[in-house]
């Protein structure tokens, strides 16, 4: 939905700063390429916080570790004393203030030889690469924001797959450069993309790790699908260039094609996002802003390796505090025009600490997993 502003002169100031940020926000929501896994609640993969005042330069997410649902006090047996503590967990994500210009020169010249609304032509630049913005600056938390200084580790095998192997390497946080060289080749038997390597991320987040509840189990988020009933969903989110090790699985096939009638809603193409299919709840996506965080000898690694992303609910936290908002310059009597938005954002993989080991931090709702190309 663009907006044309219902006024004869496009450069009035007052009309940009106050009646267009709230359009533009819902613009920008709306349009992303992650429209379908957002939401503000913990049941989303991208959990949204939205405070019209802000709260300071950072916002809190909070979860709770379950209870033990195995033991029970029965009979003539004292209940008092026995209570089990509940665990708090939090995640903090930094909001920081995100600006991005766009500038069009010799603007009478411009509308005298085209026939142009400046204002039309300066704000759709800034929607679309504010909305790849969101998308890069999100998978960035997720990947190379956690752990490009720590390649040598990287993530705990409990939240991290290599290839369709469920795990490579015994120590629960085996390197990561090893475990990818590792890999014999990129066919889908092996280091590549198959059906089995995603029915082995889906178990894995189902039973909370390599062994039944070694982790906190990843939760699956609730898609709505038709006639509005919730189904819980994975989502997995795949790079172009890995994508091709997946067709070439035989057992991909079978599920391409009845991932067609499985969800009858379900787009076949989003704006930024590829909807590939379905495999037994996980649904597959090419995204090619991926494409920027392939690991290969600049961070250490015998090749080049793909690094997508399988993911369940409250795998991100996404938060703005105020409503972004838009910003208008004239310059050089009224030659250049230049036009910005400013918000107060921050995004972030959320973690929570190890069950194995309280002092690193682990993904809530995402497993890693790396595929030689």
């Amino acid at each position: 939905m663009a907006y044309t502003p219902a006024l004869p002169n496009a450069f009035d100031k007052g009309l940009i700063p106050i009646d267009v940020r709230k359009e533009y926000f819902s613009e920008l929501i709306q349009e992303s390429p992650f429209i379908n896994f957002t939401g503000n609640t913990q049941d989303s993969v991208i959990q949204v916080v939205y405070l019209d005042n802000g709260s300071g330069g950072s916002t809190t997410f909070a979860f709770k570790k379950e209870l033990d649902y195995k033991s029970t006090t029965n009979g003539f047996a004292q209940i008092s004393g026995t209570g089990e503590d509940l665990q708090f967990f939090y995640d903090r994500i930094e909001v920081e203030k995100r600006s991005k210009a766009d500038r069009l020169t010799g603007i009478q010249i411009v509308k005298l030889q085209t026939p142009i609304d400046v204002y039309d032509a300066l704000k759709p630049a800034l929607i679309k690469q504010h909305k790849r913005n969101i998308v890069y600056r999100l998978l960035k938390s997720a990947t190379f924001d956690s752990y490009a200084g720590n390649f040598g580790s990287g993530p705990v095998v409990d939240r991290v797959q290599y290839g369709t192997d469920t795990i490579i390497g015994s120590n629960w946080n085996a390197s990561m450069i090893t475990a990818a060289d590792a890999l014999a080749g990129n066919g889908p038997t092996n280091g590549g993309v198959s059906v089995q390597a995603i029915k082995n991320m889906r178990r894995m987040a189902m039973q909370g790790g390599s062994t039944y509840e070694r982790e906190k189990r990843i939760n699956p988020y609730e898609q709505k699908v038709l006639k509005g009933a919730p189904a819980p969903m994975f989502v997995y989110f795949m790079s172009p260039s890995s994508f091709k090790s997946l067709e070439q699985d035989d057992d991909w096939k079978n599920y391409y094609f009845r991932s067609l009638i499985e969800l009858p809603n379900q787009p076949t193409g989003l704006t930024g996002s590829l909807f590939r299919g379905v495999i037994d709840g996980v649904l597959i996506y090419e995204v090619e802003e991926l494409e920027n965080f392939r690991v290969g000898t600049d961070q250490g690694f015998a090749r080049a390796n793909a690094w997508n992303l399988f993911c369940g609910a409250q795998a991100f936290g996404l938060a703005w505090h105020g409503v972004p908002w838009f910003t208008q310059e004239i310059t050089n009597h009224q030659n250049e025009v230049e036009m910005a938005y400013q918000e107060f954002r921050g995004e972030k993989a959320i973690k929570f600490p190890s069950f194995v080991n309280p002092n690193v931090s682990i993904e809530n709702g995402i497993i890693h997993h790396i595929v030689r190309l």
